[in-house]
């Protein structure tokens, strides 16, 4: 080897090393969704932030026994479920109550257990914070919180964007104050209008906090492609198709 070629492969080595970030995917997969568990990190092993140093956060009340069946780091933390529909509203409060086990962490994302990736999700998904817009909305209103009594009401002139809360993130801090004030906000709502539950919870909130605090990075409806329909967007990651009543069964 010449010192140009040498020095050109110290250089490369230099900046994958600079540039590879330390990132975890947030699972919350109680019951039945443990299921989806193992397809999807098998997925993210091949699709899923590629040359950066990625670990499987997986939430759960059941055993997993894949561990030596996926490449990357998984970590089993204990929760029990909730019921329907506190399994999903809480699921940013869930993340925050762990967020000692983030220490050194760059960027988290939150992704639905019953999701696969099916093409590469690269480094255009890292910033401060990140959303994706619904596949169902991309070129209408969404279905926003119209309830002012709700920490999630959106008004009528408000909103760019309706975000899915199937997947997002953003760095570290940015996510935890995202999952830190939508957590607050949950237990206001508890607090002064017991019967009140935003109507697509924590999706809702997601939304509204984007209002508040607009993401960085907005994802296309690719990252979060319904499972049996047809939009003009590239499928990069799914939401599959399931019985959700079936699901939601204790």
């Amino acid at each position: 080897m010449n010192k140009r070629s040498y020095l050109l492969l110290l250089l490369f080595g230099f900046c994958s090393f600079a540039y590879a970030s330390k990132v975890g995917l947030l699972i919350v997969a109680t019951g039945r969704y443990i299921e989806f568990v193992e397809p999807l990190l098998k997925s993210a092993d091949i699709h899923f932030l590629a040359g950066h140093e990625v670990t499987y956060f997986v939430f759960t009340d059941q055993k997993i026994d894949f561990y030596r069946r996926i490449k990357r780091p998984v970590a089993r933390i204990e929760q029990k479920r909730l019921g329907w529909p506190y399994d999903t509203l809480m699921r940013l409060s869930i993340y925050y109550d762990h967020r000692d086990a983030y220490q050194g962490f760059d960027y988290l994302y939150a992704i639905d257990a019953d999701m696969l990736f099916v093409d590469t999700v690269g480094s255009e998904i890292l910033g401060d914070l990140v959303g994706t817009q619904h596949p169902g909305y991309f070129n209408r209103r969404g279905t926003y919180e119209t309830d002012p009594r709700s920490t999630a009401y959106v008004a009528p002139h408000e909103g760019e964007y309706y975000f899915a809360g199937g997947f997002n993130g953003g760095s570290k801090d940015n996510f935890l104050h995202m999952a830190s004030t939508i957590t607050k906000r949950i237990h206001h709502d508890f607090n002064f209008f017991p019967n009140k539950i935003a109507i697509w919870h924590d999706e809702s909130h997601i939304n509204r906090y984007f209002i508040d605090y607009k993401p960085t990075v907005v994802l296309s409806p690719s990252y979060c492609y319904p499972g049996g329909l047809s939009i003009p967007y590239h499928r990069r990651l799914v939401a599959l198709d399931k019985n959700h009543a079936e699901f939601r069964k204790r």
